[in-house]
């Protein structure tokens, strides 16, 4: 029989410094701190300055002239609105598997599990760049491009090849097979590309994982079960040897969750919540199962973002809640067009899924006087649905998520008659507001001003400050914007560095760069190009 992952360890509530060793002895408050552990993990995220940035970061709708349009930190708060009640209807689940014993010394209520899901849920956009989706894609291109700066060897792309499920190594210089005999060859070689992966395949979730556990006592300094909530893909960027066939992986596998300098910490966070490793892998590489709770995480924000995307394209008129829509040519993500059909008005859509609750009242059902009033009360029911239709498939999934065998997510598996509206939605919000004219304009823009300004950062990252001539005046002005916790914080001559060292001080870059707010990144962007000096 397959292990099963355990509560007891699951729930744990060592903090992040615990793990890195940087305790200092803090006198003791004399003030009774009436907060669970997860509900101190709440406030410490939302009380961040990586949180707060969130205000100023497009969740589709770039640069929003109204507030009602949702940015990635109302966003946050309403996925953890409804991650906190997953949590909570999941209690009965969690309680009756606690020993006597572990309730005893940690007592542990409904609230406790809805303020740990609520915390991941939180934290789960932390770690994106400005500029969303085409920020990350703008990092991986200007690592993979031909112009781009830092490579870890000069022909890292070309260092490993794909045979069937497994990777072999080929020689640097020359494009023929080869056998590593020397162990630490072989062994730098892994490495090699498992940092060069992280910046190819730039991934927000890793990032925000790296937030979460920078700075020790003075950071967010969360709980290992937060941090193990939190993780949607529980696996590093590069595998030796892939455990799945393509397109047969769990949605788990399909991303990555931490990078190569966290690795070692994720084991040891892994180890202590006992969450269970991936079989089919080499020994070398580290991939997991998720945590339990990582699917009431992953299925609010799906609840969430569905939603509120469509309000958002009613609400700036992109698409008529009223109209019928009948049929029209999408293109998908294959670049392959296909015929959509609607048939459906977007009330009829909404009212579908929100009438299964029985407390569904027509009546409040009005037209173009008081659209606003009725897709607000369309959307509470839409999402109590929702709510609690993932948590049944949850509770229906639960040994299988227990043991690590549960390949889906929630939402996917829902009913078909509820799916089939929520398809529809989907399509609609990206017909019509995916493809609105400013959302397209901001992800070309972003691409551009991204890629600037790691080309530009990356340079003034690699100086020695102290080499005199070998630093070019323009990287003297640039490295004067990297702000000094940024900067490296050993001067060498670039020809020591060590393919570590290049890879440490160009994630400080990213550091800053994605940590960024859209209107900063711009702003700074102007100023480098001398488009503007304000």
């Amino acid at each position: 029989m397959s292990p099963r992952m355990n509560w007891q360890k699951l729930l744990s509530t060592k903090r992040v410094s615990e793990f890195q060793k940087c305790s200092t002895s803090i006198s003791q408050s004399q003030f009774t701190d009436p907060r669970s552990p997860y509900e101190k993990d709440c406030d410490q995220i939302i009380y961040s300055y990586p949180f707060r940035r969130l205000q100023d970061k497009t969740q589709v709708i770039p640069f929003p002239e109204y507030d009602f349009v949702h940015t990635r930190l109302t966003h946050s708060l309403e996925v953890a609105s409804i991650g906190r009640s997953l949590g909570k209807l999941a209690f009965p689940l969690i309680i009756k598997e606690l020993d006597a014993s572990f309730r005893v010394d940690n007592p542990i209520l409904a609230a406790d599990i809805g303020a740990l899901v609520a915390g991941a849920c939180l934290a789960h956009d932390i770690g994106n760049p400005p500029f969303g989706h085409s920020g990350e894609a703008a990092i991986s291109y200007h690592f993979t491009s031909d112009n781009s700066y830092f490579r870890p060897h000069p022909n890292i792309k070309d260092a490993i090849k794909e045979d069937d499920n497994n990777f072999y190594f080929n020689d640097y210089d020359y494009d023929n097979k080869i056998t590593v005999e020397k162990p630490y060859d072989k062994k730098l070689m892994i490495q090699k590309n498992k940092i060069w992966k992280d910046f190819s395949v730039f991934e927000g979730n890793a990032n925000g994982f790296r937030i979460l556990t920078k700075n020790c006592e003075k950071g967010i300094n969360p709980t290992a079960a937060l941090l193990g909530t939190f993780s949607k893909y529980p696996r590093e960027a590069f595998l030796i040897k892939k455990p799945y066939e393509k397109g047969k992986e769990p949605k788990s596998f399909t991303k990555h969750g931490f990078f190569f300098s966290e690795r070692e910490l994720f084991a040891e966070i892994a180890n202590e919540l006992g969450l269970l490793s991936v079989e089919g892998i080499s020994d070398g590489d580290l991939a997991f199962h998720r945590h339990p709770l990582c699917y009431l995480m992953e299925a609010a924000d799906d609840i969430a973002y569905g939603m509120i995307d469509f309000e958002d394209g009613c609400r700036l008129g992109l698409i008529d809640i009223d109209k019928h829509y009948k049929s029209f040519n999408f293109i998908n993500k294959k670049g392959e067009s296909e015929l959509v059909t609607i048939n459906n008005t977007p009330l009829e859509i909404l009212s579908n899924i929100a009438s299964i609750d029985n407390s569904f009242d027509s009546n409040k059902i009005t037209y173009a006087e008081n659209y606003k009033d009725t897709i607000s009360y369309l959307r509470s029911k839409v999402i109590n649905v929702l709510t609690h239709e993932c948590f049944q498939i949850f509770k229906n999934n639960y040994e299988d998520i227990m043991h690590g065998g549960y390949m889906g997510s929630l939402i996917d598996d829902i009913p078909s008659s509820i799916k089939d509206n929520l398809k529809k939605m989907k399509y609609l919000i990206r017909k019509y507001v995916y493809n609105y004219r400013p959302v397209l304009e901001s992800e070309a823009s972003g691409f551009e001003v991204m890629d600037a300004l790691i080309h530009s950062l990356a340079i003034s990252s690699d100086i020695c400050f102290s080499c005199g001539e070998q630093e070019s005046e323009k990287a003297k002005k640039l490295s004067s914007l990297l702000p000094e916790e940024y900067r490296p914080k050993e001067e060498k001559e670039l020809n020591s560095l060590t393919d570590l060292e290049k890879y440490d001080r160009v994630l400080s870059v990213l550091d800053y760069v994605s940590g960024m707010t859209d209107n900063y990144a711009m702003a700074l962007y102007r100023k480098i190009k001398g488009i503007s000096h304000r």
